[in-house]
């Protein structure tokens, strides 16, 4: 496992950060040991994406590197919109006599049960890497991230590109002053509720903390942490898939949560202002998010912030089990031609390497899905420079996960996750109780994966 810290200070930053000649340097000679053959004819491989901003950049600087180290592909970036644009494309694409769909698609967590989806077209990356003779070795990922991105016979799926988990970034000197340790203080949800409780009152009345993706930080992962399931057949991965969360389990918590945004303390998102400028306008001294706002964060809040990991529960009396990871990830398509899929399975091994995850690392945070890519980000003071890192690891490094605790794989997911962000709405605004939402939510949720099920027959 990783030597992971389980917090870390990040000092504001008064620039932002660019890749320095040595990272780019680095990353064209890792292209150079995945080189093929001398040119013959060049062969285009797209990867339809719907990454923005520093991870757009990210993506095709390495597909720079690659193609340059390999003359006879070229890695060719596509963007999209969004998740559900692509996967749109892609059934378009297959009801055409000679579909156009590429080799390679980057999507959203929340895209893939529906990419991945038992007789689909998703040619699991570990299967593509052997099939191509590229390397390939199971236990080289972090177990957290082997369990979410696999199927139920173990194959890998996908390799993930920008990986996230959950966090709590805090004002550190904020919590300080109103006599707390953040590192003892905020382990567990009673603590963060006492915590929040009195910041509020000290302001008062005012904001205490700010909550990103409902659905994914207080549903998804509080189920995760605490070994209980989403859905049915290891959840999703099989059969008839239902949605099985623990509705009592999950309403005590949200009436917590709605307690303490009646109080003040808490800050919905339905209160008008963005989460992530709440707190890094100062207005909240807290924020639940997620790991993918390391940059964002550390380029922008003007006071010392203190990344934490996710609360748990206080009658937990094992240590959680991992966060469940987040954020994008690579997935590989059949029915390319032969010389689209090798050049596919080079450029997924070239992502794999230790060299290119600590280069994600350090140009978009993302956390390595693989040991020796958290050894080599170790070695090339990555974590030095950002030590956030560190505890988003560490929440993935921790217990092996059971099939309670890896991440949901249902079709229609987006659309289960906006049926679970609403029935927290509902609670927040006082036109739902807590219990009912969520019932509302699991009843919605079940329908659309009946329709799903009836659609594929």
């Amino acid at each position: 496992m990783p030597d992971c810290a389980s917090t870390a200070f990040i000092p504001s930053a008064t620039s932002g950060r660019h890749p320095g000649n040595s990272a780019l340097r680095l990353l064209f000679l890792l292209a150079a040991l995945v080189a093929a053959a001398p040119a013959s004819a060049q062969t285009p491989v797209r990867v339809w994406h719907v990454l923005s901003g520093p991870s757009r950049t990210a993506l095709e600087t390495m597909a720079t590197a690659f193609n340059t180290a390999n003359p006879d592909y070229a890695i060719k970036p596509v963007a999209m919109t969004q998740s559900s644009t692509v996967m749109s494309r892609i059934d378009e694409e297959t009801r055409r006599a000679k579909p156009e769909y590429p080799p390679l698609v980057i999507v959203s967590e929340s895209a893939s049960g529906d990419i991945g989806a038992p007789g689909g077209l998703a040619y699991p990356v570990s299967s593509l890497l052997t099939d191509m003779a590229e390397p390939y070795d199971p236990d080289a990922f972090m177990p957290a991230v082997r369990a979410s991105y696999s199927d139920r016979n173990g194959a890998l799926l996908a390799i993930p590109f920008l990986l996230t988990t959950p966090v709590l970034y805090v004002d550190a000197k904020s919590v300080q002053a109103a006599g707390f340790d953040p590192v003892k203080d905020l382990k567990t949800w009673s603590g963060f509720e006492a915590v929040a409780a009195k910041l509020s009152a000290a302001g008062g009345g005012s904001c205490a903390a700010a909550m990103q993706a409902p659905s994914w930080i207080a549903v998804e992962n509080l189920l995760a942490m605490h070994d209980r399931p989403f859905a049915s057949f290891d959840n999703g991965r099989g059969g008839d898939a239902r949605i099985a969360a623990d509705v009592d389990f999950l309403s005590r918590h949200l009436t917590r949560l709605v307690d303490m945004a009646r109080g003040g303390a808490l800050r919905p998102r339905t209160a008008g202002v963005e989460p992530v400028a709440a707190f890094i306008g100062r207005a909240c001294p807290m924020l639940l998010g997620t790991s993918g706002l390391l940059a964002h964060v550390r380029a922008r809040a003007p006071f010392e912030v203190a990344v934490l990991p996710l609360p748990f529960l206080d009658d937990v009396t094992n240590p959680p089990k991992p966060s469940l990871p987040g954020g994008f990830a690579v997935w590989a398509l059949r029915g390319r031609p032969p010389a689209e899929i090798k050049g596919a399975a080079k450029f997924a091994a070239f992502l794999a390497t230790p060299e290119a995850q600590a280069w994600l690392a350090r140009e978009i945070r993302s956390i390595p899905s693989t040991f020796e890519g958290w050894k080599r980000t170790q070695a090339d003071g990555i974590v030095n420079a950002e030590p956030g890192l560190a505890v988003a690891a560490s929440e993935l490094a921790g217990q092996l996960p059971t099939a309670a605790s890896k991440s949901p794989r249902l079709q229609g997911k987006a659309e289960i996750d906006g049926f679970f962000d609403a029935a927290f709405d509902f609670a927040f605004q006082g036109l739902k109780q807590p219990r009912p939402a969520l019932v509302d939510a699991v009843q919605r949720s079940d329908m659309l994966l009946r329709q799903r099920r009836e659609g594929d027959r």
